[in-house]
């Protein structure tokens, strides 16, 4: 199984069999319950959009959550490219058929 599809597979939420959930550029925080004083409030992860360099700054953005599940996040967001005007980012270019040596 492809590593794109072993991040996802287990995220069908209700989808068919043949539609799996993309969880690409998706990202949760659950309440922290620790009575460590240091410890963090909230953890949780990310799905990356795509490939991200070691120091790269990634925009977040989070919603607080209002679900009475308490196994449900307390804040979901997406992770996303840093918004330009003019529609360029500083994130590495695709390469193209051209870049390829072969």
């Amino acid at each position: 199984m492809a590593a794109k599809q072993r991040a996802n597979a287990h995220n069908y939420r209700g989808k068919g069999m043949s539609e799996q959930y993309d969880n690409r550029g998706k990202i949760a925080l659950w309440k922290n319950t620790s009575d460590n004083s240091s410890a963090p409030v909230a953890k949780g992860h990310f799905y990356a959009h795509r490939d991200i360099k070691e120091g790269e700054q990634i925009d977040v953005a989070l919603w607080k959550e209002s679900s009475q599940n308490s196994n449900a996040p307390v804040m979901k967001g997406k992770i996303q490219d840093k918004y330009v005007k003019d529609g360029f980012t500083d994130a590495p270019p695709v390469a193209s058929s051209e870049d390829i040596p072969f």
